[in-house]
């Protein structure tokens, strides 16, 4: 009966220490830096219309033609993969796409892909 206690004893002793050393240690104390002489200038970005980010990005970037474009030029395309891109090449094999309806029509990529190749993409 006495084993039974100290064998018990030691392994509740065993879990509780291993829970405690699994805790990651606490962030050691560290003095407070001293204020700087002088502040760091605020620089307040000039404000922008929503979308001018994107309309820049999408003027500045050269616009992919999907029915001459290799597979490394699609792939640089937002949310196309290979698997995309292999996609859109078998689709255009059957038929060059004529405009963005036709291109959609098809069903090539999801509406979500769609939508973000859009703008960077002519015919």
């Amino acid at each position: 009966m006495t084993r039974l206690r100290l064998v018990t004893t030691a392994a509740l002793f065993a879990l509780s220490s291993s829970l405690a050393f699994a805790q990651a240690p606490a962030a050691p104390m560290t003095a407070p830096k001293p204020a700087a002489a002088s502040p760091a200038p605020v620089v307040i970005p000039a404000p922008t219309m929503p979308g001018a980010a994107t309309k820049a990005t999408a003027e500045q970037v050269k616009k992919v033609n999907l029915n001459t474009a290799t597979t490394e030029e699609l792939d640089k395309l937002p949310q196309i993969g290979g698997a995309r891109s292999k996609a859109i090449i078998e689709a255009r094999g059957k038929g060059k796409f004529k405009d963005w309806a036709d291109f959609t029509s098809r069903k090539v990529v999801p509406e979500n892909a769609g939508s973000a190749i859009k703008d960077l993409v002519t015919f």
